[in-house]
């Protein structure tokens, strides 16, 4: 392996390690949660409220297959971390090796499916008319870039674990504004409507996929080579990333649940008026994601290297900013929410229904940073049982009980303070989890001097 010029994840001082790190993760999340965002603005001005529910009726279809992804990378790049630090390179670069071409494949299988299935599944939904053919328009023409929706992930996460996460940030932008620049293109001018919002979202994934690939070979460590594949080390990778898969595979199966009661409620402008709130949302958390992602890499390193009390520096660190971020989004959120909802949206009462909505998630950011902190603690120590956990009751469990319960004692509210109910009661479930077993699976007795 070649020599790094990098902070040593082992000895550096955890608060540069963490802000080194977690600023650009936080930029990194944000651009990549900005191309939905992006699609959804262009979509709103230009097709209107039929463009954006079809975009939000997709979503838990993607969200599933990027659990895929992310439950390979995270698995690959954290047991990757935890070799690199205990000094097994080439196991280390194993890894790496094996976590690419099994997303590759995953990649090509998940593009596939949603070519072929989406218009049953949109149907079952209950899309009709121009919802129902903007949806199966999209699905297509994403379909066609999956596979570097999920290598392009992968990259990022490598990239930072060889110490290099401002170039991450930077190769991430060129795929946001590129982005930009093309929605504007074929979505405003050449006035391909859904069409074009899909081919500019997939290519702006397909860019930094290829200039990551190209930086690896070049500018890192990491080599690439024929895997060994071991059974051992396949279940290892998704057995530790299986916490990601679960949130994103409960959060696609709750978004249909969500998707189908207020199609049948509120209709497409309810939809539309959702999937306002779901991009502010989708911001919040990926900025929560940002905070927990800084210090993921070093999490996985010092735990590799047995350094326990380093491990609880940056787990502490990690909750503290994330509570803090999470005051600001709600207060924002709250605020701000009418402004918000208008970026998207120009019909007045669709705009007021978004904005209520919206004050329901911002009460919810309160929690939703800390709850991802904890989630991905427990990953990068590698314990994914309390991880997939607790990432099970908040994305799923939880939903579900708010969903059965709080719609018939509050009528159509009840929708909305399913949301807060989810982040609350998992914040709690979080906290007892963390304070029986706050260095996961290992011994307490071992560790009493770090607790």
């Amino acid at each position: 392996m070649k020599e790094q010029t990098r902070l040593d994840l082992g000895k550096t001082s955890i608060h540069q390690i963490f802000w080194t790190y977690a600023i650009p993760s936080i930029l990194m999340m944000i651009v990549q949660s900005t191309a939905g965002f992006i699609d959804s603005f262009f979509v709103g001005r230009y097709v209107g409220a039929d463009g954006l529910a079809a975009i939000t009726l997709i979503m838990p279809l993607i969200l599933f297959l990027i659990g895929v992804g992310t439950m390979i990378a995270i698995g690959g790049t954290t047991l990757a971390g935890i070799e690199k630090g205990a000094g097994n390179h080439n196991k280390s670069n194993n890894y790496f090796n094996v976590t690419t071409r099994l997303l590759l494949m995953s990649g090509v299988v998940g593009g596939f499916l949603i070519y072929t299935i989406i218009p049953t599944l949109a149907n079952v939904i209950g899309a009709e008319g121009e919802v129902l053919s903007n949806t199966i328009t999209y699905a297509r023409y994403i379909s066609l870039f999956i596979p570097f929706f999920l290598l392009s992930f992968a990259f990022s996460f490598f990239l930072k674990l060889d110490g290099k996460p401002v170039a991450t940030v930077i190769i991430m932008l060129s795929g946001t504004l590129t982005n930009i620049m093309l929605d504007y293109f074929f979505v405003a001018k050449l006035g391909l409507g859904i069409k074009g919002a899909a081919l500019a979202t997939g290519i702006s994934q397909a860019l930094p996929a290829i200039i990551f690939l190209l930086f690896i070979i070049h500018k890192t460590s990491w080599t690439f080579k024929k895997p060994r594949y071991s059974f051992s080390e396949i279940r290892g990778i998704c057995y530790n990333g299986s916490s990601e898969f679960l949130t994103n595979m409960a959060t696609a199966v709750t978004g249909v649940v969500f998707n189908y009661i207020v199609m049948n409620r509120l209709g497409g402008d309810g939809v539309a008026a959702f999937s306002v709130a779901l991009q502010i949302a989708a911001i919040a958390s990926s900025i929560g994601y940002g905070i927990a992602e800084g210090g993921q890499v070093a999490l996985s390193y010092n735990f590799g290297a047995k350094q326990y009390n380093r491990v609880k520096q940056i787990r502490n660190l990690s909750l503290q900013v994330s509570f803090l971020l999470g005051v600001s989004l709600a207060v924002t959120s709250l605020i701000f929410s009418t402004e918000l909802a208008s970026v998207f949206l120009t019909d007045t009462d669709t705009i007021n229904l978004a904005a209520d909505i919206l004050k329901y998630y911002a009460i919810s950011f309160l929690f939703l940073c800390v709850n991802i902190s904890i989630v991905t603690y427990y990953t990068a120590i590698n314990d994914p049982l309390r991880s997939a956990g607790i990432a099970l009751y908040r994305s799923l469990i939880a939903a579900f009980i708010g969903l059965s319960t709080l719609p018939l004692l509050f009528g159509q509210n009840g929708i909305w303070l399913t949301i807060i109910f989810v982040e609350s009661s998992a914040l709690i479930i979080g906290f007892v989890i963390l304070k029986r077993n706050p260095y996961g699976r290992l011994k307490l007795t071992a560790l009493q001097g770090d607790r």
